[in-house]
């Protein structure tokens, strides 16, 4: 019987996955250079902890089930409310700020395309503790020096949905109408927002595209609004902080992200070359989310990358990713000394990457090998040169070759 993987996942072989597994290690160290540690969190939860607050698109998605006891449990779709209900769990009594990251799979049930798949999987970043514009500014400095780590060509745009939401106080919008506007801006639905905000007002200000300039034009349209132009105030210490951190940016007033738990600051970073599905990081400030686990008001902020399409936009841009090299391929020549030969193998993995010929090859056939793996040296063990306490090696770029002793292989490693 033929059984074929389920539609929207993928497999990763040995070259793929080696592709990927450097670039989560580049990302990861540029992270934990500020000071993030990482954790993990369940693969699957109760569903209530996301239809709290990560919005009605999530909820519409998520693999549910129902386990042995009765209890709806989800596939998580996402981390960032996982990692807040930890907080409220297990992280309360941390020093703060609780700087985290994480890296997993996720899951939604969505029609898979180019760059969107029901297995998909993310690099995530929590700060946890600070409310100032500065730990908001680190957050998307962060986000900015992974990409760069990979040198990747990006364009990040930031907003504010604080604005947003203080301009609909302002204008008496009720606060349950507020979600759904912001959704209907994400999803790109104007007509359906122009039905729920009927003032001008609002849509001029979501236009507003481009350089610090356009604050200027946001002061002017907010000078009579309190909430609005309290909120554009803090967005612009923000803004002071990424240009002393001499970030490039651009903003844009209309990002609202579909997620409902957003409160202030959101970001978006987009590349060339992945067409629709060019969306590679997405996130903001959220004050009210761990509140929602814990009673506790705790100010957070954070981002997810699409780590899928980081990867695909490394390979579009041509960015090169060293192949997966072995160091040693240990060659015997004979059965009567491929025992001597593992032993030798054994010896030198303490100190770099060694493949004994497991095959039963022709000496030959194990050189051939050795080349098309790229390995450096071949290690060829014959009983002659046993008998001397000598080994063969054999430098596969320059193809020449030397008698040699085990300890004087062992101080070129």
């Amino acid at each position: 019987m033929k059984v074929e993987k389920p539609r929207g996942t993928r497999d990763f072989a040995p070259d793929e996955m080696w592709a990927r597994t450097l670039v989560e290690r580049k990302m990861s160290c540029a992270i934990e250079n500020y000071g993030y540690r990482r954790v993990s969190v369940p693969t699957f939860e109760r569903s209530e902890l996301f239809r709290l607050k990560s919005g009605e698109e999530i909820a519409q998605h998520m693999y549910v089930f129902e386990d042995k006891g009765g209890r709806e449990l989800c596939l998580r779709p996402e981390a960032t409310a996982s990692v807040c209900r930890m907080f409220a769990e297990e992280l309360r009594a941390y020093q703060k700020p609780v700087k985290v990251y994480y890296s997993g799979p996720m899951f939604r049930y969505e029609e898979p395309q180019k760059g969107r798949y029901r297995e998909f999987w993310q690099i995530g970043v929590e700060l946890i503790g600070p409310s100032g514009p500065e730990s908001d500014a680190e957050v998307i400095e962060v986000a900015a020096r992974s990409l760069k780590s990979m040198g990747l060509k990006f364009e990040l745009e930031v907003g504010h949905l604080g604005i947003l939401r203080g301009l609909m106080q302002d204008l008496k919008v009720k606060e349950e109408v507020q979600d759904d506007v912001i959704s209907a801006i994400d999803r790109g639905q104007k007509d359906k927002a122009e039905k729920l905000v009927k003032d001008k007002v609002f849509f001029d200000l979501v236009e507003l595209k481009g350089d610090k300039k356009i604050i200027k034009k946001a002061e002017k349209i907010l000078k009579d609004y309190e909430n609005a132009s309290k909120a554009l105030g803090e967005f612009k210490g923000i803004l002071s902080y990424l240009d002393a951190l001499e970030v490039d940016y651009s903003i844009n007033l209309g990002i609202a992200r579909g997620l409902e738990y957003y409160t202030g600051m959101v970001f978006e970073i987009r590349v060339e070359g992945l067409g629709a599905q060019n969306q590679i990081c997405g996130g903001g400030r959220y004050d009210n989310l761990v509140e929602l686990f814990s009673g506790l008001s705790v100010p957070a902020v954070g981002f997810a990358f699409g780590f899928d399409r980081v990867v695909e936009a490394v390979k579009e841009q041509g960015i090169e990713i060293p192949k997966k090299k072995i160091d040693l391929v240990v060659a015997p020549v004979s059965d009567e000394v491929r025992e001597e030969a593992m032993k030798i193998a054994s010896r030198f993995r303490g100190n770099c990457s060694v493949e004994v010929d497991l095959m039963n090859r022709k000496l030959g056939k194990i050189l051939e090998y050795a080349s098309r793996i790229n390995a450096r040296y071949t290690i060829i063990v014959g009983p002659k040169e046993l008998e001397k306490g000598l080994v063969v090696l054999r430098d596969m770029k320059s193809g020449t070759q030397k008698e040699i002793g085990l300890n004087e292989i062992e101080r070129i490693f």
